[in-house]
């Protein structure tokens, strides 16, 4: 009786730049995330005239589209990257001196972005004519110092106000991501796993992707419902790879390893 092999995968997707010459750079671990690929070859058909069926007479092979999907479900700043074609930037240390906040009449309920994150040693100050008016944190307004906002609470007490609504801060050290900052990335993809099949002959699996270039992730939810991970699906090309051979053992696309118990 001919032995069936059954295949139930786990493990990990490491993934990193790829460099000029062909090879992977340094590779991080995705977290938990899928992973899927495929080959779609282009065919042109020419339907013979003869039978009265008009059937496929003559098919030509054309070119293959290679794709690899990722779906990360771990959130962090290197996986919004890629699903945002993003750079990371530092933010600046400087403290900031009499930025405006606000150039209308404050009302209750008012949410004024202070333009940074992370911030301390903030003064919110009006615009009255020789000494303005400090505002008093509690009182005035709330800070949300982590988001970078201040929320109106009352008007009245401390007041009335002279708009402009200025502030003195000191932004912390906390690194941005701008999105579609990035013309777009290649990366190394490499599937290390194994088969959880009981007695499985091929116990582990290894697969390399040598060229995948994702475009920026379509759909993105930042709000969930007793779901706390990022699903983002990124189907992106696999290319050829120039730098290898399809006679050598890596193949133009990638390579997969089965390695036995």
């Amino acid at each position: 009786m001919d032995i069936l092999e059954y295949f139930s995968g786990q493990g990990k997707i490491n993934i990193g730049p790829r460099n000029a010459d062909g090879t992977p750079g340094p590779l991080r671990w995705v977290g938990d995330a899928t992973l899927e690929f495929g080959f779609t070859p282009n065919e042109t058909k020419f339907a013979e005239n003869w039978t009265g069926t008009r059937g496929t007479g003559l098919t030509l092979t054309g070119d293959t589209d290679a794709t690899l999907t990722l779906t990360f479900l771990q959130f962090n700043d290197e996986n919004f990257k890629i699903a945002t074609r993003g750079t990371t930037q530092t933010q600046s240390v400087t403290p900031v001196v009499g930025k405006t906040i606000a150039t209308d009449a404050l009302k209750v309920g008012d949410i004024l972005s202070l333009g940074a994150f992370d911030v301390s040693a903030v003064a919110i100050k009006d615009s009255t004519s020789g000494t303005p008016i400090t505002m008093t944190e509690g009182v005035t307004y709330k800070l949300n110092a982590k988001f970078g906002s201040i929320e109106i609470l009352d008007i009245t007490t401390e007041g009335p106000f002279v708009g402009a609504t200025k502030a003195d801060l000191t932004p912390g050290a906390v690194d941005l991501i701008k999105m579609m900052a990035s013309s777009g990335d290649e990366y190394w993809v490499r599937f290390e796993g194994q088969n959880t099949v009981p007695g499985a002959t091929y116990k582990y699996v290894v697969a390399d992707f040598y060229r995948w270039s994702p475009p920026p992730s379509e759909t993105m939810s930042l709000l969930q419902d007793g779901q706390s991970r990022l699903e983002t699906p990124i189907a992106g090309s696999l290319l050829a790879d120039s730098t290898k051979g399809a006679s050598d053992e890596f193949g133009y696309y990638g390579r997969m390893a089965m390695l036995q118990a």
